[in-house]
């Protein structure tokens, strides 16, 4: 199967991962989302190296995940807020931590858990839903090419991926 070259693939997943892929870069994004501003609070939280954090950070900006933002109506000082893309990422990084909570936890060492603000209920498993609400397992999932799939760089892959798909069809027509 052809390998996919960072930094230059149009496949969505490993562009992603080029960008939030790296350790730090999500532990700095569910540092926001748990209400961290400032940068002394993410190097004091995660215990990253002020010039790993201060590149991510930069990174993050620049991608247009996180913004700049004064922390207060009255002071010059600024913080960093979640964007759109960055709020885009939520139900991403509630997913991971949902996933790692019933894999890489037992019931007695989960350290947070996710509740509705409002009720302070738990919330439900993120899941994969069609476009009427219908939840949907990974057997009720299947691809077709998008309009990105003869770019050079995708298009052997999209061309694996579809005689895999024939192949399966095949596979079950005949079983």
């Amino acid at each position: 199967m052809p390998r996919l070259k960072s930094n230059t693939s149009m496949c969505s997943v490993a562009r992603s991962l080029d960008l939030i892929g790296e350790r730090w870069t999500l532990l700095i994004i569910r540092e926001v989302f748990f209400g961290t501003r400032r940068f002394d609070d993410f190097q004091s939280h995660l215990g990253i190296s002020r010039n790993v954090l201060a590149d991510r950070l930069a990174k993050l900006v620049r991608a247009g995940i996180l913004a700049q933002a004064p922390l207060h109506e009255q002071t010059l000082r600024n913080g960093y807020v979640l964007t759109e893309a960055g709020y885009d990422l939520v139900p991403t990084l509630v997913a991971l931590l949902q996933w790692g909570d019933r894999w890489m936890q037992t019931r007695d060492t989960v350290p947070v858990r996710i509740v509705e603000r409002k009720t302070g209920r738990p919330i439900a498993p993120v899941t994969v839903h069609s476009e009427t609400g219908k939840p949907l397992a990974l057997e009720d999932l299947g691809w077709l090419p998008g309009p990105g799939a003869n770019h050079p760089s995708i298009a052997p892959l999209v061309k694996a991926y579809a005689r895999q798909r024939a192949a399966a069809a095949a596979r079950k027509e005949t079983a």
